[in-house]
Order: C-alpha cells, then structure tokens, then sequence
C-alpha cells in the first residue's frame, strides 16, 4: 500500500507519523516544500520559489497536483490544514485525510476572508478531517461541512524514552522548556517571572531548548534582566528526555497553543508544567492536578505559580506522578498510532466517495 503524504518533512511528528507506518510496511512517500530525508521514505522537494512566501503553494499547486497522480498513492494524507491541506483538495484526490495542528484553525481563518474561504475549502475537500486535541475539534467543526465529523487524533508520547530517573535535591532549581521560540509561545512573560522572583530573594535558572525567531530577542532580554539563562538551540528529539531530565518545572506561557506535545514530554518524564489557560492547552495540561494554569501574558501569575512549586518539593512530584500517569492513560503513542491505523483502513477499504464542496 502507498501512501502520499502533503507535509513538511523536517517537522519532527510529520517524521514520527511517515516512519511509524514505514515500519507498518507502508510505501511512504512525502511531497514537502522543504527539504530533509526521511528514513524508509521516498522525499519529493517543491524547490523554488521561496522569495515569494506561502504563496508558491498556489503557485506550485499544479506541479503537487500532477506528482499525486503520477505517485497513484491509495491515500493520501496531507499534515496542516491551509497550505498543504489545501493543496489536497485542489488535486481532487480521494481518499484523502487533512490533520489540523493547530494555527491553521486556530488563527488562519480570523486573518482575511480569503483565508477564511480557503480553510473552509479545504475541510470541504477533505475524505476525513483529525486534530489532535478535543478543543482544536471543536474550533474546527464550524468550519467543516454539516456533518462531517472530526476525528480526535493525538501526537502522544513514547513513554519507553520518554522515561524519568529520580531528580536529587539541587541547589537552585531549573525552570526551562523545549520549544520553538517563537512570539507565541510567550517566553519573555516567564523571563520577566523569573527575574521578578530573584527581586523577591528567590533565584532560578532558566534552560531553554530550541529555536526560532524570537531567539536573538529573547537572549539579549535575558541579559537586560541579568538573568542565568542557557539557551541550548535546537536539539534532536531523541535528547529530548536528557534536557527535560535537567528540568524541575516546565515552561508553556504561550499566548496561543493548538495541543501542547511538549506539555504532554514533560509530564511524561515526571515534571510539573506551568501553562497558560488557552485554547489546547487544558487538553493536556489538568489544572490542580498535572501543573499550574495561569493567564496567557501574567507575568505576576507564572511567577506566583513557579515560586509555589519552588517552595513545594512534594507537589512537584505530587503533579509530576500524576502528569506520568494522565499522560500513561491518554497520550501513549501506540495507542493513539493505533486509531490513525484504523482511519487509514477505514478510508483505504471503503468505496471511493466525492467529498463535499464548501
């Protein structure tokens, strides 16, 4: 069986999904507008046209179209829904699944009413519809077809690597995060917390791993705010667990947030998270009883919730038992691979059937 996937091979869970059903024996395929290989698949690079944005999606949607129909997948599978979900539906191809992940709902269709009609275009077009989270569900229902249904379909976690050793008495704690940085995950708010705590008497050290646009600003605010900073820059997802390992709390003060994988790492490796109440977020963060959730942008509310962890050993690892155990019930990887390989037999062995237009 093949199957053609719509989706930008460097993305860590486009690799975790492409090589998952490698190794169910699929003939994987991925049509991706960056570059990067991909273990057991075949990587087909949309070259050129870079100076002109997200606009060479339209622009290269006929070159996508015809490599579709030269690939003759018995699926096709496109990951984002405004640009390569898109591009699914201008193919025609059926069957076909578009995932949600996350801005693509949650912000794209607010930004013009062009975007708003492509969102709604390419639900319409689409065989079958997933997000990852039950909130991200239900903001994408009002903009699929009466209906059609939307399948909650989460990342999860490996919990054989993602596996925590005991974490001795330290010094001074560690508060930090792997993530993009990037304007939405909100890291300056917990860099002004944290400095806002060390003007209280009480000093912590703040590791962030990863990278992206808002890196430079971010560093040279640490250093305004005489701050003991790390930032690693990226690092591959198989060093993820060492880094959550150096950890006592996790970070998430972002100002929005489609589903929360890392929240779902760090408390599989026994961390509590302090996270901000939006949108995804409590999909995977339970307030109370897996970490802290605060207001997104309330510096005064991360460092309220990071100096009660800080002075409380014992919720630290309250919470972090509990996130391990929420995480072994909901987000085991196996498990939630396992519902997309039932969507993928669902969709290959039913009779081909036109989707609806929007």
């Amino acid at each position: 069986m093949r199957v053609v996937y719509l989706a930008d091979a460097p993305y860590i869970h486009t690799r975790r999904w492409v090589r998952h059903f490698v190794e169910r024996g699929w003939d994987a395929h991925v049509i991706s507008f960056r570059p990067a290989e991909i273990e057991g698949a075949t990587v087909h690079h949309v070259a050129g046209l870079e100076a002109i944005g997200k606009a060479r999606y339209l622009v290269r949607a006929r070159h996508v179209s015809a490599l579709v129909a030269r690939l003759r997948p018995q699926l096709l599978h496109a990951l984002h829904l405004t640009s390569y979900g898109f591009l699914a539906g201008l193919s025609g191809f059926q069957p076909s699944i578009v995932s949600v992940w996350g801005t693509d709902v949650l912000e794209a269709p607010s930004l013009t009413p062009f975007h708003r009609w492509l969102t709604r275009q390419a639900l319409a077009r689409a065989g079958a519809v997933t997000a990852t989270g039950l909130r991200l569900a239900e903001a994408t229902l009002p903009h699929t077809p009466l209906r059609k249904p939307v399948t909650v379909i989460p990342y999860g976690v490996d919990l054989d690597r993602f596996s925590p050793s005991p974490r001795g008495e330290r010094s001074r704690l560690t508060v930090g995060a792997v993530s993009r940085l990037s304007p939405e995950k909100g890291f300056e708010y917990l860099l002004r917390a944290v400095a806002a705590l060390r003007d209280r008497g009480l000093v912590l050290d703040v590791l962030l791993a990863g990278d992206g646009p808002s890196r430079p600003a971010l560093e040279s605010l640490a250093r305004d705010l005489r701050l003991d900073a790390r930032f690693l820059g990226e690092v591959p997802h198989d060093d993820v667990p060492a880094v959550l390992q150096r950890l006592d709390v996790f970070a998430m003060p972002s100002t929005w947030e489609g589903f929360g994988v890392s929240a779902i790492e760090a408390s599989a490796m026994e961390l509590p998270v302090v996270a901000s109440d939006v949108y995804g977020i409590p999909d995977v963060v339970i307030d109370g009883e897996t970490g802290l959730l605060v207001p997104p942008r309330d510096v005064h509310a991360i460092a309220a919730a990071v100096e009660r962890l800080a002075h409380d050993a014992e919720l630290r690892r309250v919470l972090g038992r509990a996130g391990r155990a929420f995480v072994e019930r909901n987000y085991r990887w196996r498990d939630n691979a396992a519902l997309m390989e039932r969507l993928y037999a669902e969709m290959t062995e039913r009779p081909s059937q036109r989707p609806v237009r929007a």
